[in-house]
Parts: structure tokens; sequence; C-alpha cells
């Protein structure tokens, strides 16, 4: 007997409404701040750390890529805030880059938010590269590390509908519907 799938426990549609909003009002002008506190770390924010990316490998072995200095800060900003005795770490995801190998379809996909899994990051540097993001990369990192000197690895902050569209796009990644019995 297959069971149904076990439903979302947030609404979904109401993410992909919000999602669908954002992205038709241009949200790549005004996604990042005009005037970004760069003393202070906050969700969201884009930083420059010059590290790899660690996890464990298919033989439970620490392993590192070095896919990019660029990161986002997914930890939330109350919990970066407090004393570090409550809360020691936080996390961070790597902030990716299109290669010139990437179909234009798969670029399309992510860049309309038509993938679960990644979210299009609008260009943050002078570059002019295609960034995005990949939730299932998810990084622990020290927030006495991360604090340590904010205003030289502070890149860019969101505004508040980039910061919405970064909520709305990590809720559906952990949100989807189940489908253990599919």
């Amino acid at each position: 007997m297959i069971k149904d799938r076990w439903p979302t426990v947030y609404d979904f549609k109401e993410l992909e409404t919000q999602i669908k909003e954002i992205v038709k009002n241009n949200y790549t002008i005004g996604f990042y701040s005009l005037t970004p506190k760069n003393n202070e770390l906050f969700q969201g924010d884009i930083v420059h750390i010059e590290k790899k990316f660690l996890y464990l490998d298919n033989n439970g072995a620490y392993s590192a890529e070095d896919y990019t200095n660029y990161w986002i800060v997914l930890g939330n900003t109350c919990d970066i805030a407090r004393n570090l005795e409550d809360i020691p770490f936080s996390n961070v995801i790597p902030i990716l880059k299109f290669d010139d190998s990437v179909p234009e379809r798969i670029f399309s996909g992510i860049k309309s938010f038509q993938n679960y899994k990644s979210m299009y990051v609008p260009p943050f540097s002078d570059d002019m590269n295609k960034y995005f993001i990949d939730f299932t990369k998810i990084m622990t990192i020290s927030k006495e590390y991360l604090l340590k000197d904010v205003k030289s690895i502070k890149i860019k902050e969101l505004t508040y509908s980039s910061w919405v569209l970064f909520h709305a796009c990590l809720l559906r990644y952990l949100v989807r519907d189940d489908g253990r019995n599919d």
C-alpha cells in the first residue's frame, strides 16, 4: 500500500507566489543595499573569506573543495549578535560561479528560480560573473572567526526584498513535500 506524500509544513504555493512577485518586479535592481552597515554582520550578507568548503566524503574522511572566496551568511542575525559563549557557531553557504560550460537552459532555470535547490545571486563585484548558491552546501563556521574583522570581509548587504527572496528560496528548499513514498 502506497501512502500519500507527507505534505509541506509551510504553504508551498505562498512561497512560489512570493518568489514570482519579487522576480517579476525586477529583483536584480536594488538587490544590494546602497548604504550597508559595514561594521555589523547580518543574515544574507555576502562576505569574502578565503577558505575551502569542508565536508565528509563517501569514506567519512574530511574533504575540501575550492569553490570560491565568496560566501553568503545563512546564520540568523540575532544569533550572530549573541554572546559567543551562548552561540559559538553560525553557517555560511559558498557562492558558486557558473562556468561557461553550463547550458543556457540550466542558467535560465536558476535565474528564474525554477530550481528548488539553488538561488541565483546577481553580480556583486566588478567581474560581472554569474553566481548562485546551492542550499545543499552549507558549512558551519566559528562566529569568532567570522566576526574577527567584519569591515574587511563584508562585500554586500541584501535589501529587505532580496532578504525575503533569500528566505523564500531557502524555505522552499527545506519544506518541499517529502516524497518518501513515491
